[in-house]
């Protein structure tokens, strides 16, 4: 009696991500899924620039929260200065005070996207990087991670932590010449269409290998949870570097 048997598709780089989908084909290979982007920044000779939008914040929710906030502040003010608990006024002051400055902070000034860009002048991908520590008095990071695009490589990830549930596409570092994973940093993210993610990879490979027959982008301008704020400026130097020849 025979058994069937099922081999069922292994991770190609080490170590294996705990919510691994599916390996892409390799950068500089021929891409067998048509190339399409979902918005498009920028793009020319020198440079492509990807926007990379947040979906795992409400901001209508952010903004629902300060109001909701505000409206308690006062309620437990009033409430104290009635019953005359003056004494503990201040600590609802200063708690949602606190609370209503990160939630105006995230919403007015935080960037709603963080993108990438391409330079195939210098073979070269730069990804924007902006970081609000929970502490609302600290102030934001801004860093640029800068790689070279023959060692990355491409990986979809299902995640279904809570807030930010779906598919993602994942660049990999790996040491030069290896399959050994030196870093993992998101792409693109997809709350259920798995096949946007394979697009997207193929369009980035496909214009790091100087194919200018790419078609437009799916949505033109900008989607309105992106309103109303821009990323911040690229820092000078990397601006200046990103976006020109060696």
């Amino acid at each position: 009696m025979s058994f069937m048997s099922f081999e069922y598709p292994k991770p190609r780089l080490h170590p294996k991500h705990n919510n691994w989908c599916e390996d892409l084909p390799e950068n500089h290979e021929p891409q067998l899924v048509p190339p399409q982007l979902r918005w498009l920044t920028e793009r020319n000779d020198i440079y492509l620039e990807v926007p990379r939008y947040r979906i795992e914040v409400m901001w209508g929710g952010v903004i629902f929260s300060v109001i909701l906030s505000v409206f308690l502040m006062f309620f437990m003010i009033v409430t104290g200065i009635y019953m005359g608990f003056y004494i503990l006024i201040p600590l609802p002051l200063i708690a949602f005070s606190i609370l209503i400055k990160y939630g105006l902070t995230t919403y007015f000034i935080e960037p709603r996207s963080q993108p990438i860009r391409l330079n195939r002048k210098r073979q070269k991908l730069y990804v924007y990087n902006y970081k609000q520590p929970w502490q609302p008095w600290r102030k934001a990071i801004t860093r640029i991670s800068v790689y070279n695009w023959s060692d990355i490589h491409g990986e979809v990830h299902f995640e279904s932590t809570p807030g930010i549930s779906g598919y993602h596409l994942y660049g990999v570092l790996c040491e030069p010449g290896t399959l050994q994973v030196v870093e993992r940093f998101v792409l693109a993210k997809e709350w259920g269409e798995r096949e946007q993610l394979n697009q997207i990879w193929s369009y980035l490979c496909m214009y790091m290998q100087h194919d200018d027959e790419l078609p437009p982008p799916r949505n033109a301008g900008t989607p309105d949870f992106w309103q109303p704020r821009k990323a911040d400026a690229w820092p000078e130097a990397m601006e200046r570097e990103s976006t020109s020849i060696p």
